[in-house]
């Protein structure tokens, strides 16, 4: 009679977004598509990523590098670049259980990646192996915005290299993405054909 529990798999199969409930959190975390923002300092990629996660209604994951950075008044060492990455995944985990399809990660073990590279000039093993994550949708941010020294940020010439970087690695690992530009607007809708077309993926 399913008094106990009012739903059976072909119900929640139906809609596992709506029925999610009767999900582990484990499996419905895995269920969660997600679209990995990248982009060079300045290039808009967290207004993007705030931008999507509004219109599409579902959760966002903040750069928690940046956020230990501005804590620690941009003094990080060798080992924080671990703890980056790994607080990075375990938040992407975490918020999952808040959003429905998609979710919006604003950027990933591979940014943590360049930036050990280019302050330190080496890479973890472990950092290494995380930036092998696997996203959804890849989406590069072109540096066309005006750049912004907001007093954290190293230069309209550092973010052009980041830029490069970004492309060059993506193709080294022969991963697929899509470039945005213009507006936070023209980006938004540009993912968003993308997103509709999302067998693609």
């Amino acid at each position: 009679s399913r008094q106990a529990v009012p739903a059976g798999g072909t119900l929640v199969r139906s809609d596992p977004h709506r029925y999610r409930g009767f999900l582990d959190p484990r499996v419905y975390a895995d269920l969660v598509r997600r679209v990995a923002v990248l982009g060079g300092e300045s290039s808009g990629k967290t207004s993007l990523a705030r931008a999507l996660a509004d219109q599409l209604n579902t959760a966002w994951v903040p750069e928690y590098g940046r956020e230990l950075w501005e804590r620690r008044d941009g003094r990080l060492c060798f080992p924080d670049m671990v703890h980056i990455a790994r607080e990075q995944v375990l938040r992407e985990e975490r918020l999952a259980q808040a959003a429905k399809d998609w979710m919006v990660c604003d950027t990933t073990p591979l940014t943590t990646r360049f930036y050990g590279e280019a302050m330190f000039g080496k890479i973890d093993p472990e950092l290494d192996r995380l930036a092998d994550r696997r996203y959804d949708l890849i989406v590069v941010c072109e540096p066309d915005f005006s750049f912004v020294q907001d007093g954290t940020r190293r230069g309209e010439a550092f973010r052009g290299l980041q830029h490069g970087w970004y492309l060059n690695e993506l193709r080294r690992r022969q991963l697929q993405h899509l470039a945005v530009a213009g507006t936070v607007a023209d980006r938004a809708r540009t993912v968003r054909t993308a997103l509709s077309r999302s067998s693609d993926f």
